[in-house]
């Protein structure tokens, strides 16, 4: 996974985000990162799956 948000500054597709504690989250509520990783292999409900992209922003 890149260590930067998208190198062209634009949002990944239409892939919304709600998560704002994550580095890849974009003011406009969309997802920035290159490619998203979405885990676990063995689910079987939407709410068993998650975003393995995700990365907590710096502390301030």
């Amino acid at each position: 996974m890149s260590e930067n948000i998208n190198s062209h500054g634009d949002k990944l597709g239409c892939v919304g985000c709600d998560v704002i504690n994550c580095k890849y989250h974009g003011t406009d509520g969309h997802c920035h990162a290159d490619a998203i990783v979405v885990e676990n292999h063995s689910a079987i409900r939407k709410a068993e799956t998650f975003c393995g992209t995700f990365e907590a922003k710096a502390s301030l």
